[in-house]
């Protein structure tokens, strides 16, 4: 993986994964992909061409103390 953002969805379901991705995909056209975790669980991976729409979409929402996550 390169310099995206992963969503670690280790407690979710494989339906609920591709729903999510799904709506990432479609609704705020993201490039999201299921990667599998070292745990074997699945988890989202933002791919590092769509990092500069995610982050203008989370920044408002992230905690200060978080935001160094998003570099």
């Amino acid at each position: 993986m390169g310099s995206g953002f992963i969503f670690c969805t280790d407690s979710y379901s494989l339906e609920n994964v591709q729903l999510l991705v799904k709506v990432l995909r479609d609704k705020f056209h993201l490039n999201a992909t299921i990667n599998i975790g070292s745990n074997k669980n699945y988890r989202i991976y933002i791919n590092s061409d769509s990092m500069k729409k995610f982050k203008e979409l989370v920044i408002p929402y992230f905690h200060a103390s978080m935001k160094y996550k998003l570099d």
